[in-house]
């Protein structure tokens, strides 16, 4: 369906154009600095499109609806999410300690990443039983579960980094890798579902 194609590639290209952008302003205007995660951007004057572009993402994922009850679930949390990351600020850097905002924040951010990893993982498989091919049902089935696994792995490993080094890019760097990871799982299960037709069977 073409309205389910549109909103796969909305999700797709928000996730890679974000990062992508932020870097390119940061590049061509003097006047904003390099962060250290992408949330940091809300502080600078690229706050619009780090919020315009985050809250795209969040409708088209509540918007979207999945294979299953399941995934529908798991979709509709990581896009409720998406909007409180892009509405509820991260702390800001120039100001010492915990704020409620802040914690609510880092929350809402670690909450997407786990549950859009799920719906990878437990339901990107879903619609493969419409495949002839089990080797190629096999492909996709590995593809969906190495891509799962690294939408949590990057930023957990960018936090980990940041934790023992201090304060660095090793967040923006991360975050941005998981996006690319579950942008890729969109476009290919795109591809995978152009070659299944199973979208014509969503009900």
């Amino acid at each position: 369906m073409e309205t389910y194609f549109v909103l796969r590639m909305v999700i797709a290209a928000g996730a890679l154009i974000l990062p992508a952008t932020l870097l390119l302003w940061v590049a061509l205007d003097p006047g904003v600095s390099m962060m250290g995660s992408l949330s940091a951007f809300y502080y600078s004057p690229a706050r619009s499109l780090f919020v315009g572009i985050l809250v795209a993402i969040g409708v088209a994922l509540v918007a979207y609806r999945g294979y299953t009850g399941g995934e529908n679930a798991l979709l509709n949390g990581a896009g409720i999410l998406t909007i409180v990351v892009a509405w509820v600020p991260t702390g800001d850097s120039s100001l010492p300690g915990l704020t409620v905002a802040g914690v609510v924040h880092a929350a809402a951010a670690v909450g997407f990443f786990v549950l859009a990893a799920l719906s990878i993982f437990f339901y990107g498989q879903e619609t493969l039983g419409s495949l002839p091919d089990p080797n190629l049902r096999r492909r996709y089935r590995v593809a969906y579960r190495v891509l799962a696994v690294l939408v949590v792995a990057f930023p957990a490993a960018a936090v980990l980094v940041a934790w023992v080094v201090g304060p660095s890019v090793a967040l923006f760097a991360g975050e941005a890798a998981a996006l690319s990871a579950f942008a890729a799982f969109w476009l290919v299960k795109t591809y995978e579902l152009s070659q299944s037709h199973a979208e014509l069977r969503i009900v």
